[in-house]
């Protein structure tokens, strides 16, 4: 791997984006300091276009407030947080490993299945690590009352060295942040929570007690616990603990195992382990009687069978990161930005594709923000993204108990007066201003269902709240988030911004024949809609149908919008694609006159003036 060219972010080199989930993104970068001090950290931070999203932003916030706190072996450890260009970042130790839901998948590819030894030692480090955050205590003696919230495989990191490390405290709660500690909220993972917290009920740290005991049980089984075949019937499973006796699905026969295993899971939080470090101690006392003996070494040697070109690219690409210098001037990291240019000596090969779905800034809608650096569309040119070090996406989940109220069952009350359907428009007025689109959902619905003669006033509110609420859900739920986004366009089939946005959520998914169908939707009920064509030229692009790329970003161009540079920078480098040199240079020079700040029109037309001139 060879980084991407350094960009400043502040006191931080940002060498490369190594991930990049649904609410934020992960950057390979390094700090350089006085008198040759040099550290590579990694840095993560709220995606641009959710910045100003300020649910996300608090719960970025929260996470880091926490991490800074937790100083142990097992816990991923936070050296800094701030903001930069409007947006929020934490800098993080960078680990090279692998999340335990990819570690787990990779040992069955390779029929390499996990050993009980290896299973108990993750899960006591595991426990190690948790019982440190429930224990800990502030600067006054006052115990913090921590709860992770959402252990499960992806934010368990099993590191190419053999430590394991607990990630992503985003959803993690200290006693006293009470205002989200309340009966009828649900947070994390739903296959991996406790009854009480699929119950929408309080918890505490014996919730995550339950969750570890489904990693053990997963790793021996090699399989999920709860095997529902939507999230729905998972709930139900979950909030009554109904799963498989793990005696009927784990070949290894030590009584001891199963006891651990029945004392974590027990659907009756007094009947669990009382702390995390009792479990691990029963852990420790079953590994003392074992033929062999687990280790860190051992750990690290099987990841390396499991692993081992990932880790040749990490080697390298490490190797690379270290001997980026900073120059004397390097460009600023902007808000979104993120680019290079080929070093080919031929005008032929200056083929950086930045296909940018921003923001319409006349009308505030929200749009995806893809940046590529490809040699052709879908292929890296040179740069591989480090699977070794990854970012588990910041997730709020709305409360599920809400969405089967609202969405499954019938309304117990009817016939609301005028008054009635008035006071609740209002809440639900205020609900959506607040962006708490589960309760305006659950308001309009009523509305909605009561008063057909207010029904075309109201279903604009209605559509809103379904697409606010399938938006939050697309990173963590897309299944559900997709029932949500149909519903709305089932709705409200007159509604373009609801097209649009189903469009954008298949965009995200990379379903881009159900995409198109989508944004042609949109087009078709507002032709002036600038966004929806700027999308549909960036399928088509990436699917190398740079005819009907061309076409779309023509028609986006010919709308005049807010980011019309950016329009006719994606217009010429498809229109290199066609070997139309002229139509190509034509639109980087429009590009720039559009927008004398468009860096990238700039240094490609810069690069084919240096090319002329050898």
């Amino acid at each position: 791997m060879t980084p991407s060219q350094p960009r400043r972010y502040g006191k931080y080199l940002l060498m490369d984006k190594i991930a990049s989930g649904g609410m934020a993104e992960l950057y390979r970068a390094k700090i350089i300091g006085d008198r040759g001090f040099e550290k590579i950290v990694a840095v993560k931070k709220i995606i641009p276009y959710l910045a100003f999203d300020d649910v996300l932003v608090s719960s970025f916030i929260d996470e880091a407030k926490l991490a800074a706190l937790l100083q142990h072996q097992n816990i991923v450890q936070i050296y800094d947080f701030g903001t930069m260009a409007n947006s929020y970042f934490i800098a993080m130790e960078l680990l090279a490993g692998k999340d335990l839901r990819l570690s787990t998948n990779k040992s069955k590819q390779k029929n390499m299945p996990i050993g009980l030894e290896t299973a108990l030692y993750i899960t006591a480090q595991i426990c190690d690590g948790l019982e440190y955050a429930h224990k800990l205590r502030d600067f006054q003696g006052k115990q913090l009352g921590i709860i992770h919230r959402d252990i499960s495989p992806p934010n368990i990191l099993i590191t190419f060295s053999g430590q394991v490390k607990i990630i992503d405290f985003g959803i993690a709660k200290a006693r006293n942040q009470s205002k989200d500690t309340q009966v009828g909220i649900i947070k994390g993972k739903v296959a991996y929570m406790s009854p009480e917290q699929a119950e929408g009920k309080v918890i505490d740290h014996r919730s995550d007690i339950f969750a570890t005991g489904i990693l053990l049980y997963e790793m021996l089984a090699r399989r999920r616990m709860y095997t529902g075949e939507d999230t729905l019937q998972v709930l139900s499973q979950v909030r009554e603990a109904r799963f498989e006796p793990p005696e009927n699905v784990i070949g290894y026969r030590y009584p001891e195992l199963f006891r651990i295993l029945h004392r974590a899971l027990a659907k009756n939080p007094d009947e669990r382990y009382p702390s995390s470090d009792e479990m691990q101690a029963d852990i420790e006392r079953l590994i003392n009687k074992l033929p062999n003996r687990p280790s860190t070494q051992g750990i690290s040697q099987y990841m390396h069978r499991l692993f081992e070109k990932e880790i040749s690219d990490e080697d390298l690409a490490m190797r690379a990161a270290m001997q980026v210098q900073a120059p004397a001037e390097l460009p600023q990291a902007e808000f979104g930005d993120s680019y290079t240019l080929t070093d080919s000596e031929d005008a032929a090969a200056i083929v950086t594709e930045v296909i940018r779905l921003e923001p319409d800034q006349a009308d505030g809608k929200a749009a995806l923000s893809t940046t590529a650096e490809k040699s052709s569309w879908g292929e890296s040119r040179g740069v591989k993204y480090a699977a070794a070090v990854f970012l588990v996406a910041i997730l709020v989940l709305w409360s599920l108990f809400v969405y089967r109220k609202v969405f499954l069952s019938g309304d117990s009350n009817s016939g609301l007066n005028q008054a009635g359907l008035d006071r609740l428009r209002a809440a639900a007025v205020t609900a959506l201003e607040e962006k708490r689109y589960s309760k305006a959902a659950e308001l309009l619905k009523k509305a909605v269902s009561q008063s057909s003669s207010r029904k075309e006033e109201l279903l604009p509110y209605y559509t809103k709240a379904l697409l606010g609420q399938a938006s939050e859900l697309a990173a963590a739920e897309p299944e559900r988030a997709e029932q949500l986004f149909i519903r709305a366009v089932e709705l409200n089939p007159e509604n373009t911004e609801a097209f649009f946005q189903l469009g954008l959520f298949y965009t995200h998914q990379e379903k881009y024949q159900k995409a198109i169908a989508a944004y042609s939707k949109a087009a078709e009920l507002n032709p002036q809609h600038p966004n929806t064509f700027y999308n549909l030229g960036y399928i088509y692009a990436k699917a190398k149908n740079y005819g009907k790329a061309e076409e779309m970003f023509e028609r986006t161009v010919n709308l005049s919008p807010p980011f019309l540079d950016e329009a006719l920078f994606n217009l010429a480098i498809v229109q290199r694609r066609l070997g139309k040199r002229e139509p190509f240079v034509e639109n980087l020079k429009l590009a720039l006159k559009a927008n004398p700040n468009n860096k990238l029109a700039k240094e490609y037309l810069d690069r084919i003036d240096r090319l002329k001139k050898k």
